[in-house]
């Protein structure tokens, strides 16, 4: 590659590479799928990707619809690809999404080290960790300010007149109400139950429990279950 040295390809590559890990090494620690070796890869592709649109074709005369920073512009749409399958859906949450941003962050730091904007490079990877680590300590002291959003999911026998006096009891402990399914499948139909979901928004931790503990109580309540989406 014209203008551009062994030394220095082996630098930005490098760089991108020890960049990638940094990122990688949180989500490893959190055992999540895409830990070290694939923040490393994706960095050092981005990189490379960079390196290839703007050295690669050095023997191609440059025209107005040449552009060497095409393929590098690819990374950021391609990179798509591989952050969505990162993401998860587990019960009624999703999973996933702070991996496959820190996917997508490693492939612009490997655009970065690919440019050779060390700066740049060391800044992102920095700020990253920081917003990585800094949500991880303050993320259970901002759930508890914040409302947060629960479903909670009940089979219960019918006939019993159930589902007003739970309604009440959730209007009573100040949750608030999102939205109520009631799903009839074939297995319900056969078995005489119904299945509820409702999505609930609330501050108040202890007042969800109160709530399960309430339904648990009824003899006609076969089934309680509160799901809550978890860090990514």
């Amino acid at each position: 590659m014209r203008d551009l040295t062994v030394w220095t390809l082996s630098l930005r590559l490098g760089v991108a590479a020890l960049a990638g890990l940094t990122l990688g090494f949180e989500r490893e620690l959190r055992a999540r799928a895409a830990g070290l070796r694939t923040h490393s890869l994706v960095a050092v592709g981005a990189a490379l990707f960079t390196i290839a649109g703007a050295y690669g074709f050095a023997d191609i005369p440059r025209g107005p619809n040449v552009d060497p920073a095409r393929i590098a512009a690819q990374v950021a749409s391609g990179i798509g690809f591989l952050g969505a399958g990162a993401i998860l859906r587990q019960g009624y949450g999703v999973r996933g999404l702070t991996t496959a941003a820190t996917l997508w962050l490693a492939a612009a730091i490997g655009v970065a080290a690919g440019a050779g904007a060390y700066a740049a490079v060391g800044i992102g990877t920095g700020m990253v960790l920081l917003v990585l680590v800094a949500m991880r300590v303050a993320g259970p002291l901002l759930r508890r300010l914040s409302w947060s959003t629960n479903v909670l999911e009940i089979r219960y026998e019918r006939g019993h007149g159930t589902l007003g006096p739970v309604l009440r009891s959730i209007a009573e402990a100040n949750v608030r109400i999102e939205s109520l399914e009631v799903i009839d499948d074939d297995d319900d139909m056969r078995t005489g139950l119904r299945h509820a979901l409702i999505s609930l928004t609330s501050h108040n931790p202890a007042a969800l429990q109160t709530i399960a503990a309430s339904l648990r109580d009824r003899s006609e309540v076969k089934f309680v279950r509160f799901s809550t989406d978890e860090p990514s």
